[in-house]
């Protein structure tokens, strides 16, 4: 933090002689515009679609997980309710399967983790790489030569955040017909 606004005093400083208009400057004049990156990949149309994608890809094997551990709870369950009714090895037989099926279900957890983490960071990748292709089409089409993306605080007058967001929505608007028609194909 401290770094982040050394360097953007330095900059400021650094670009101040650059910036300063006189008549017939016009051609000297830098724009500077700033984008709150961390709001654009949480409220982006692509990250909610990512999401969305994410959810509708796990739900099920997420639910098959917790039916998995509600059989297990039930056999437990069946197994302190009969205990005194049970002969030895009938105990013996229901805590091995017990065991088993724990085993079993912790490894199918450790593998939709670890499916889910690398779904979801792939995900996060294309997000990104949509968020930074967005802000440079916006930063090309407004004219603007610096884009600062981490900064203490700035006027709505160089906030490029809300047009980027809508870019990235009108993005989106247009990629639906396509993407409905591809299904329309398929069928």
């Amino acid at each position: 933090m401290k770094y982040g606004l050394f360097t953007a005093c330095f900059v400021a400083i650094l670009l101040s002689p650059l910036t300063a208009k006189s008549v017939g400057d016009e051609d000297l004049a830098v724009t500077i515009a700033v984008v709150n990156v961390t709001y654009l990949m949480e409220n982006s149309p692509e990250a909610e679609l990512a999401s969305k994608a994410l959810k509708a890809k796990f739900s099920p094997k997420e639910l098959a997980l917790a039916k998995e551990q509600d059989a297990i709870t039930l056999l437990e369950t069946a197994r302190e309710r009969n205990r005194s009714n049970w002969t030895e090895a009938d105990i013996r037989q229901a805590e091995r399967e017990i065991r088993g099926l724990k085993r079993t279900r912790a490894r199918k957890l450790e593998d939709f983790r670890e499916e889910l983490r690398f779904a979801r960071d792939s995900a996060l990748d294309e997000v990104q790489k949509s968020v930074f292709s967005a802000i440079e089409e916006v930063r090309i089409e407004r004219n603007i030569d610096i884009v600062i993306q981490e900064y203490v605080a700035a006027s709505t007058r160089v906030n490029l955040t809300p047009h980027v967001i809508t870019y990235l929505q009108n993005k989106v608007k247009q990629q639906q017909p396509e993407i409905s028609d591809n299904n329309n194909k398929m069928e």
